[in-house]
C-alpha cells in the first residue's frame, strides 16, 4: 500500500514555510535542477525525507516547479559536477521592489545557496512514486555540515 503524497501549493510567506519544513533535510542531486529561462520556470526533483511519518523513516520524491523566475545564481557548488548531491536546508523568501527572491539555503562550508529572483511566490510542490526505506531519521550537529 503507498502512503499518502503531498501536492502543495505556495502563493505567499506562509505557504513557503510550510513547502520548506516539508523539504528540510532534502538531497537535490545537481543533474536534476534545472531553469528554464524562456518559461521562466525553475524546476528541481528532491529526494525528501517524510516528515509527516517520521517513524515510517521513509524518503520519496519531490517535483517543485517555481515560476515567475527572471534569474538564477548559485554559489558553493558547480553545474559542470551534476553527480554531486545537495543537502537542502530551508527555502527563505525576501520581498524586494521588483518582485523578490527565493534563497534553497544548502548545507555545506561555503554557504552553499540558489538564489532565484522571482516576481513573486508562485511554487508547485508534489511527491511522485512511492516512498523508499532509510536508514535513519535526519538529525543536525553543531558543526554546519547539515543532516547526518
Amino acid at each position: 500500500m503507498s502512503a499518502p503524497s503531498l501536492k502543495l501549493k505556495a502563493v505567499d510567506g506562509a505557504d513557503l514555510e510550510i513547502i520548506s519544513a516539508c523539504l528540510q533535510d532534502a538531497l537535490l542531486p545537481v543533474l536534476d535542477v534545472r531553469y528554464d529561462r524562456a518559461a521562466q520556470e525553475f524546476l528541481f526533483v528532491a529526494n525528501r525525507f517524510r516528515w509527516e511519518a517520521p517513524a515510517a523513516q521513509e524518503r520519496t520524491h519531490m517535483a517543485v516547479r517555481v515560476r515567475g523566475v527572471t534569474s538564477v545564481q548559485h554559489k558553493g557548488f558547480s553545474l559542470k559536477k551534476p553527480g554531486r548531491f545537495l543537502s537542502l536546508l530551508a527555502l527563505t523568501y525576501t520581498p524586494t521592489e521588483s518582485g523578490g527572491e527565493i534563497l534553497l539555503h544548502c548545507a555545506g562550508e561555503s554557504e552553499t545557496a540558489v538564489r532565484l529572483s522571482v516576481t513573486g511566490i508562485d511554487l508547485l510542490a508534489e511527491d511522485f512514486g512511492d516512498p523508499w526505506p532509510c536508514a535513519s531519521v535526519p538529525h543536525h550537529d553543531d558543526s554546519g555540515e547539515g543532516a547526518v
